[in-house]
């Protein structure tokens, strides 16, 4: 298995542009010498943006329904095309509402995907929970 597709290098390559948009008790790995995400190619200024999108679709998005959003380019580069699919809400005692939340990813000929689970807070904000 190549380094780009184990878990925990999805996981910290997600967690390293929600870092940018999460508060840091959100952080839950390390991210290391494992800087070369896609996702790290999303400029700086697009994060607010990219978490109300994170949030837009696992609040409304449809189950089974891709949505996508496109950063704006960063400083002579290709802008970041992500495609979020969330699956249906889950309950459970312990956590919650809980969705799993798809994700591809791509800029230029780049592309990584994942599969990340979310559960939402009694303050209606959604905290990673684990990779699937």
């Amino acid at each position: 298995m190549s380094p780009m597709k184990t878990p925990l290098f999805q996981a910290a390559a997600w967690l390293a542009v929600l870092s940018l948009a999460l508060p840091a008790s959100a952080q839950l790995l390390p991210l290391g010498r494992r800087n070369d995400s896609v996702l790290l190619h999303i400029p700086a200024k697009d994060a607010a943006a990219f978490k109300a999108f994170i949030a837009q679709t696992l609040n409304t998005g449809q189950p089974d329904v891709a949505h996508e959003w496109t950063s704006s380019a960063a400083s002579g580069g290709q802008p970041v095309k992500v495609l979020l699919t969330p699956g249906p809400a889950t309950e459970t005692r312990s956590a919650g509402r809980c969705r799993l939340l798809s994700s591809q990813v791509q800029q230029r000929a780049a592309h990584e995907s994942w599969k990340i689970w979310f559960c939402q807070q009694a303050n209606g904000a959604w905290k990673i929970s684990g990779l699937d």
